[in-house]
């Protein structure tokens, strides 16, 4: 009987080894999956991370790109417009070189900007010009004093004694008054 015994024992130990040993193989395939689908889950979460932040990285330096091309061609206009003015202030250097043609402009000049002053009026004028301005001043009938200036080119400064009124009407402070509005034209003539 206890041979009997044994037997049943030792075959119900066998049978709940084997059972405790499925149930713990059962146990690692469950925790090897659940391992696997965090990791998958993982990495999916990661490799979706890493997405956001490569197209967020592409956004700023497509932005950045964009940024730095504007202010390429920002600085090409600027540069182009400035070559403009600077073209149409040589031709004006020129207009001065030309005696006869440039007395008619400094007529003009000295006249508009008398226009705007009565009584006696000094009227300042680059060395250069000083011959050439006292002969306008009898020309244009004025009461004025025909001084020299060496801040004053290519036009003349028309002031009464006290300078308290004056009118500066050279080439150069002409353009510099019109250029904020010549700016946009010409920007449109070379630029659409």
């Amino acid at each position: 009987m206890s041979s009997e015994l044994a037997a049943i024992l030792q075959k119900e130990s066998a049978a709940e080894i084997a059972r405790v040993l499925a149930d713990a193989k059962a146990r690692a395939e469950q925790i090897e999956a659940e391992a696997k689908a965090a990791a998958q889950a993982y990495v999916e979460s990661q490799r979706q991370r890493l997405e956001v932040e490569r197209q967020a990285a592409m956004a700023r330096a497509q932005s950045g790109a964009q940024v730095q091309a504007a202010t390429l061609v920002l600085r090409a206009k600027d540069e182009a417009l400035a070559e403009v003015f600077l073209h149409a202030e040589q031709a004006l250097l020129r207009l001065q070189q030309d005696r006869a043609r440039y007395a008619a402009v400094l007529r003009g000049l000295i006249k508009e900007a008398a226009a705007g002053l009565s009584g006696r009026i000094v009227i300042e004028v680059h060395p250069e010009d000083r011959e050439t301005a006292v002969h306008l001043v009898r020309e244009l009938g004025l009461d004025a004093e025909v001084r020299t200036a060496d801040d004053v080119r290519g036009g003349a400064r028309v002031a009464t004694p006290d300078r308290r009124l004056f009118v500066e009407n050279t080439l150069a402070s002409r353009i510099e008054r019109v250029r904020p509005l010549l700016v946009s034209e010409v920007a449109q003539l070379l630029w659409g």
